[in-house]
């Protein structure tokens, strides 16, 4: 490269210098007669002229030395390689990422997405699907849509009104969009990921063209979804319309790096050290319900996430599995790119308490079953099957005979078991407090129990480590300003996020009321943190404690019926921005406390149902009817 400081430009390449060297400085040079001639190796060496060069920079000002000098340092840092000119970016479509999500994952795996298509210099556009202009779709021509499913196949909420409009009549033909679909799920369900389904049907029968195909991710949904953003990309890369982008030149730009918190998950777990485990049930309770405090340290969360936990299952499972299926426990097996015994696989890695229908149907293609066949094709007689059953259940009823590798090939990957965290960091340090029930029941003639409530419960004591990450929930926080109120509606260990929000709430002095409905089954043996609510009520952090146990009288009373008691006060503190919380159980408590107050907006808004079922709606949409259920 030779360059010529005189023209301001390099001869060599079609560099064109900053133009704010003064006027004087180019009359020195024309006077003194000064050119610098720099040569690439490729040329021939570098010849340099320090007198010429000192004389020429010796009465410089400032600004025009620390010019030269970083000129000169990014002839340095280009290690002697030829610099073109940075080429103009050539326009290229806009590719929408819209998301649906109802704990926050989708839009985490949505602004994942939107960061690596960044990365390739193309423009994007990350819009929640409630807020997302329906008439816009037929302007489109690159649409991601990352969506979960909600319970038994149902949209979230903020998917709810572009779902129903885009499979109505009003739905424009989209011969010019091309679209890819990530779906998350959880296996557990009978329709999993039929959300992500219902939308890529629809697109396809709209005209739309399939970008790549779409990817159905189960509760670890990481790895599935990083493939699926690499595949998409990929295809994009290919298409005319990207393949003229130009990346702008980053070679005189130095990044910054800066040093992350460090990150935990299913993979790199964080080992917390239990530090209390109290039953919290008194003496002859039919449950049996245990507050654990962890020792957390860098392990970093807010009121309102989720812990999840890495659990064993209970040898006795695994002892009835190896009897039932004839197999050895000291075979090896190659599981997960690596070589693990039959028992270490069965004992560690593996679900085996629960059925699923990808489960079965991975067992069908083994044993050929024609019984089994007929069960998977009526989902009605399927959910009822799978409900309560385990693997060792399956083996009797389809017995067929198995090698320990086809065997491990059809059980799902032990997935992590989440559970709401019952402190805030604001005020437990360093500590994260949890509420686990543990599970056990009789059911198909054998003792079940849930796997990780009995883990806890059973297996790990006070001293012992736990591998542990946290499951954000960003869509179950208190709201942002302070001042507002917030109706709180927990039963069993759904009192758990609702603790954690007292606590913030009393930390950071909050004036918003709260109001807290809890029920369980008796009052002197199941009123969870008996103590701490009346000492909150006391300094007036609760202002309202509304409580249903429901075996106290003859007759049941459930925290919806406490809700409806108070009909006229819920609906004025709805009515003036209170921000209502449901935490429990999915298919019972959830269905019944919507249901109650759609009741509420009836007789106090004197709405038709239609209008109090639409008033609901809204408030889930404004995200000031939040659920953390399971």
């Amino acid at each position: 490269m030779i360059c010529n400081l005189l023209q301001n430009r390099c001869f060599r390449c079609p560099y064109v210098f900053s133009t704010d060297i003064s006027d004087a400085f180019q009359k020195k040079i024309i006077n003194k007669k000064y050119t610098i001639m720099l040569f690439h190796s490729q040329h021939r060496p570098a010849v340099f002229d320090k007198e010429a060069i000192d004389q020429l920079s010796k009465n410089l000002p400032k600004d025009q030395l620390l010019w030269l000098s970083g000129y000169f340092y990014g002839l340095y840092e280009s290690k002697n390689s030829i610099i073109t000119a940075p080429q103009p970016v050539v326009e290229t479509p806009q590719i929408t990422i819209l998301y649906a999500s109802q704990s926050g994952n989708s839009k985490k795996a949505a602004n994942q997405t939107a960061e690596k298509i960044q990365t390739k210099g193309w423009k994007t556009n990350v819009v929640d699907m409630a807020d997302y202009q329906n008439r816009q779709l037929k302007t489109e021509r690159f649409l991601l849509l990352v969506v979960s499913t909600y319970g038994e196949g149902e949209p979230p909420a903020a998917a709810e009104t572009f779902y129903n409009w885009l499979h109505s009549p009003r739905a424009p033909r989209l011969p010019e969009l091309n679209f890819a679909i990530l779906a998350l799920g959880d296996t557990s369900y009978l329709h999993f990921c039929k959300t992500g389904e219902d939308f890529d049907t629809r697109l396809e029968q709209l005209g739309a063209k399939r970008l790549v195909k779409r990817a159905d991710c189960d509760v670890d949904f990481q790895a599935d979804a990083a493939q699926w953003m690499d595949s998409v990309i990929q295809h994009i890369n290919n298409l005319d319309a990207f393949k003229a982008t130009v990346q702008p030149s980053n070679t005189f730009i130095k990044q910054q790096i800066v040093e992350k918190a460090p990150t935990y998950n299913a993979k790199k777990p964080f080992q917390a050290e239990i530090i209390e485990k109290i039953q919290l049930n008194g003496r002859g309770s039919a449950k049996e319900t245990y507050h654990l405090e962890l020792a957390t340290e860098s392990l970093k969360y807010e009121a309102g996430d989720a812990l999840s936990i890495l659990a064993s299952n209970s040898e006795r499972l695994v002892a009835a599995v190896l009897k039932t299926t004839r197999l050895e426990p000291s075979t090896l097996v190659k599981f997960d790119n690596q070589e693990l015994t039959l028992g270490e696989i069965l004992l560690n890695h593996t679900e085996l308490s629960v059925l699923t229908r990808k489960g079965l149907t991975d067992y069908h293609h083994f044993s050929k079953n024609e019984k089994l066949g007929q069960l998977l094709l009526d989902n009605s007689a399927l959910q009822q099957y799978i409900y309560g059953r385990d693997i060792v259940d399956l083996l009797n009823d389809f017995p067929t005979d198995f090698t320990a590798e086809t065997f491990v090939k059809i059980l799902k990957k032990m997935p992590a078991r989440a559970y709401s965290l019952a402190s805030s960091p604001l005020f437990c340090a360093d500590e994260a407090h949890l509420t686990v029930s543990a599970v056990r029941y009789q059911a198909f003639g054998r003792k079940k129990e849930g796997v990780c409530s009995t883990f806890l419960a059973d297996r790990i004591g006070i001293g012992e480590k736990l591998n542990v990450y946290v499951h954000e929930n960003e869509y179950f926080r208190l709201p942002k300003d302070s001042n507002q109120n917030i109706i709180m509606v927990g039963a069993g260990t759904g009192i758990a996020p609702f603790r954690a929000f007292a606590q913030e709430r009393e930390v950071t002095g909050a004036t918003g009321k709260n109001w807290l409905f809890f029920g369980n089954p008796n009052f002197t043996t199941d009123f969870l943190y008996q103590l701490e609510w009346q000492q909150y009520l006391k300094k007036g952090i609760l202002n309202r404690l509304d409580v249903a146990f429901s075996r106290d009288q003859a007759e049941k009373i459930y925290v919806q019926h406490r809700l409806l008691q108070q009909s006229k006060q819920v609906f004025n503190w709805l009515e003036n921005g209170a921000h209502f919380y449901v935490c429990g159980d999915k298919n019972r408590l959830a269905g019944d406390i919507e249901r109650a107050l759609i009741g509420i907006a009836t007789k106090e808004g004197g709405f038709s149902t239609e209008k109090a079922t639409e008033y609901v709606k809204n408030l889930k949409k404004q995200r000031r009817y939040l659920e953390d259920v399971y």
